[in-house]
């Protein structure tokens, strides 16, 4: 219990001490959002816990240690007009391999479009969405390696409002790649490395121009997503006779075009930390801090019966409040499950 506390302090004093930081704009925005209900309830943690789903974004070793084919739908309504979610499906190749495929989407539901002369022309639906696929192999019984390839693209839904302009509304990024590492260490602690957004230029440095207009009579802007590197921590026991665990993570955000930067004022550090604990048989309550933002998650398992064959699957629950902003965001769902 003296080392799980002490981790806990370590991972609140990284939050302490994280500055401001440009975070790679809408793009890093969407990406740390999160995927699912139920690893958001617990402080959007996922990347050390086998059981996250989707694996290919979470961490795409964990897709070695599928059994099944595995399904996760999620979605969700926050303030300021703001809709998202993802689809999940994985599942196994032969006794070693595992494969999925995710995609996350984020959206504006009434966004106001501003010309120059501060004239409202009128509503934009601008969103943006990420797909990831994995391939994962499992080393031993315990760990495994995983590898996915990642792309985004992103509308902003204004074109309609500049007849004179030429305006782009659409964006795709180049292909980018994240390396996951997830150790199972014992029945009761694991571990996992992701290093996330790297890209296949010479810097592996994840950045792209953007044309805003086909005419290029508007001027181009950048896409970025930082080199991310994220530590996760997960421990599972038994408290009062149920089920109880606490999930840790570290983050490491990259801020320079370099290889590897050793300059402090070129990262920004934050951390995530949940818990979750069984309160009554096939039912998770959750809390969690996801950097300044506070969350909270119910979660119950069935098992359904067809024939001779039992469905299990899970409904998640997610509660959001970010601290800095003011903004509660209590509808967030997700359902998972498994194909027998």
């Amino acid at each position: 219990m003296q080392k799980i506390i002490l981790l806990v302090l370590l991972l609140l004093s990284f939050v302490q001490a994280s500055k401001e930081a440009r975070l790679g704009g809408f793009d890093g925005f969407v990406e740390r959002m999160g995927a699912s209900a139920r690893e958001l309830g617990r402080g959007n943690t996922g990347s050390a816990d086998t059981l996250a789903m989707p694996g290919a974004y979470w961490n795409p070793a964990l897709l070695a240690f599928r059994k099944n084919i595995a399904y996760s739908l999620h979605a969700e309504k926050r303030d300021l007009d703001r809709a998202g979610g993802s689809l999940g499906i994985e599942g196994k190749i032969g006794s070693r391999m595992g494969i999925g495929a995710a995609v996350l989407y984020r959206g504006d539901w009434d966004f106001e479009v501003i010309d120059e002369d501060d004239k409202t022309l009128g509503n934009a639906a601008p969103f943006f969405s990420m797909m990831y696929l994995g391939f994962s192999y499992r080393l031993t019984r315990r760990d495994a390696l995983g590898i996915s390839l990642s792309m985004s693209y992103d509308n902003l839904g204004i074109s309609k409002y500049y007849d004179d302009i030429d305006v782009e509304d659409g964006y795709r990024s180049p292909l980018t790649f994240n390396i996951g590492f997830v150790r199972q260490l014992n029945a009761k602690w694991s571990f996992s490395v992701v290093v996330r957004n790297l890209s296949f230029d010479e810097n592996l440095t994840a950045r792209w121009t953007k044309t805003t207009s086909g005419d290029n009579s508007l001027e181009s802007t950048e896409g970025v997503r930082p080199k991310t590197l994220q530590v996760g921590l997960g421990y599972r026991s038994v408290l009062f006779g149920r089920s109880a665990a606490l999930w840790l993570e570290a983050l490491d955000y990259q801020l320079s075009e370099v290889f590897l930067a050793f300059d402090p004022d070129a990262h920004y550090w934050t951390a995530r930390l949940g818990a979750e604990y069984e309160v009554i048989p096939k039912g998770m309550l959750r809390v969690g801090i996801d950097g300044e933002n506070f969350t909270a998650g119910l979660g119950y398992a069935f098992d359904i019966r067809i024939g001779k064959k039992k469905w299990p699957f899970e409904v998640n629950y997610a509660l959001v409040y970010e601290s800095e902003a003011d903004l509660w965001n209590p509808l967030s769902f997700a359902l998972r499950g498994y194909i027998p």
